[in-house]
């Protein structure tokens, strides 16, 4: 009885849809849930909208340019910390004071200008009594000037030493000018460093 009864009402449900099916063509009705379809929807990829996809692109933007100014940013500090705003030789240590004043009498040397520095401009850039006898005792000397200066490229005091030079050479001579040249080509410094210093330390 259960089993005429279950078969009947199988057939009047198989029926029922049987009659949507005529009368819907073309749409695929069963009593059965369709499995297949289920695992399709759950395989298909989820296609970001167009909204989502302009959000995304703009996230891009904003962190392409925010990179660009952080490197810049990183690129101009690099460049002050590099570029002495005033030459004080007590911002440096013992070596460092030794090897920018080496630098001044190097050039002196390398020029052939035989004056002292005067006593106002040794103040002015911070040189004590230690760094006056050393310049005095190293323009008595000659000077080695391809190590010194491989010495001041390995402290990084390029830029030092081509300011102490700048304020102890005569700029009006030729032959300074070479030098100075010379010495910017030789300590590796760019153009905008070289340019820097020569408008802020140019006697």
């Amino acid at each position: 009885m259960t089993g005429a009864a279950g078969r009947s009402g199988g057939e009047g449900a198989g029926g029922f849809l049987s009659a949507i099916g005529r009368l819907l063509p073309g749409m695929r009705i069963s009593a059965e849930p369709d499995e297949a379809g289920a695992d399709e929807e759950e395989a298909a990829p989820v296609r970001a909208s167009r909204r989502e996809r302009r959000a995304d692109q703009a996230d891009a933007i904003v962190r392409d340019a925010l990179s660009q100014k952080v490197l810049r940013a990183w690129l101009q500090n690099r460049n002050q910390t590099l570029v002495p705003l005033a030459l004080n030789l007590r911002s440096l240590d013992a070596e460092g004071r030794t090897l920018v004043v080496r630098a001044m009498a190097a050039a002196q040397a390398a020029t052939g200008q035989d004056a002292a520095p005067p006593g106002d401009l040794l103040a002015r850039i911070g040189a004590g009594e230690a760094e006056r006898a050393l310049l005095a005792d190293a323009r008595a000397q000659e000077a080695g000037l391809g190590g010194l200066l491989d010495a001041v490229r390995a402290r990084d005091l390029g830029a030092y030493a081509y300011a102490a030079s700048l304020m102890v050479l005569d700029q009006r001579r030729l032959v300074s000018r070479l030098y100075l040249a010379f010495l910017a080509s030789r300590l590796s410094l760019p153009e905008d460093v070289v340019s820097s210093l020569d408008r802020r330390y140019r006697t």
